[in-house]
C-alpha cells in the first residue's frame, strides 16, 4: 500500500534527477511536446479569438491526453472565450478560481476538465499555476499520510477529493514546496518531478479517487 511506500526525501537534487528523466526519456518526446505547446501559447497569449483558443485547446488535449472528446473541443473553446480569463491568468493578482470555473463550469461537454484546466492556465503562466493530475494529487496525499512523519508537510490533513478544488490544491502544493525547501525550483520543474516520480516509482500503489468530484470546502 502507498501508506507504507518508502519515499525518497524530496531535495533539489532529486527533483532535478526526475526533471532530467522527464525531459530525456522516450526519445525526448515529452520535452518536445512541452516545447511545442509553449511556442503556440506564446504566439497566442490571449484568449479572445475562438480560432486561437481552439488551436491551443486541441494541441493540449492531443499531447496531454486530457480526455476532451473531439465533439466537445469547440464547446470547451467557446466557454473559455466567454469566461474572459486573461485578467485572471495574466493580471497582477492571479485568480486561482479560474481553474475551477474552466473545469466545472461547462454544461455542453461530457467530461469534467480539472487537469486540462490547470494545464491550460499553467502553459499561459507557469510561474503561478501548478499542474494538477491524478499522479500529483496521489503523491501529495500519500506522502503526507505515510508512516514516516518527516514527510508530513500539511498539518491539517486533506483528502484526495479536497484537492479537486484548485484553491486547496495550491495550498497543499505550496506547503509541500515550503516544507522541503524547494522554493528556488520552478513550478514547472516540480510538476515534472511529481508526475514522473509518482508514475514510475509508485505506479499502481497510488489509488486514484474520482477526479471529477468538486468540493466547495476549503482546507
Amino acid at each position: 500500500m502507498a501508506k507504507t511506500f518508502q519515499f525518497d526525501y524530496p531535495t533539489p537534487e532529486l527533483v532535478k534527477e526526475y526533471v532530467d528523466k522527464f525531459d530525456n526519456d522516450n526519445n525526448r518526446s515529452d520535452f518536445f511536446k512541452d516545447s511545442a505547446i509553449i511556442k503556440l501559447y506564446s504566439k497566442f497569449p490571449n484568449n479572445t479569438d475562438l480560432d486561437e483558443v481552439l488551436a491551443k485547446v486541441t494541441l493540449l488535449n492531443a499531447f496531454y491526453s486530457t480526455q476532451i472528446l473531439d465533439m466537445d473541443l469547440l464547446n470547451v473553446s467557446r466557454d473559455i472565450v466567454e469566461l474572459n480569463i486573461d485578467s485572471s491568468i495574466h493580471g497582477e493578482k492571479v485568480d486561482y478560481d479560474i481553474v475551477n470555473r474552466i473545469a466545472y463550469g461547462g454544461i455542453f461537454y461530457q467530461r469534467k476538465l480539472y487537469s486540462f484546466a490547470s494545464k491550460f492556465c499553467s502553459f499561459h503562466n507557469p510561474a503561478e499555476f501548478p499542474i494538477v493530475d491524478s499522479y500529483s494529487k496521489g503523491m501529495l496525499y500519500y506522502m503526507n499520510n505515510c508512516e514516516d512523519s518527516c514527510f508530513h508537510f500539511f498539518t491539517h490533513g486533506f483528502t484526495q477529493n479536497d484537492l479537486n478544488n484548485y484553491h486547496n490544491y495550491c495550498k497543499v502544493y505550496n506547503a509541500f514546496v515550503k516544507h522541503f525547501k524547494l522554493e528556488n525550483i520552478s513550478y514547472k520543474e516540480i510538476d515534472k518531478y511529481l508526475w514522473k516520480y509518482a508514475k514510475y516509482e509508485m505506479g499502481s500503489k497510488i489509488q486514484i479517487t474520482d477526479t471529477t468530484v468538486y468540493l466547495d470546502r476549503l482546507i
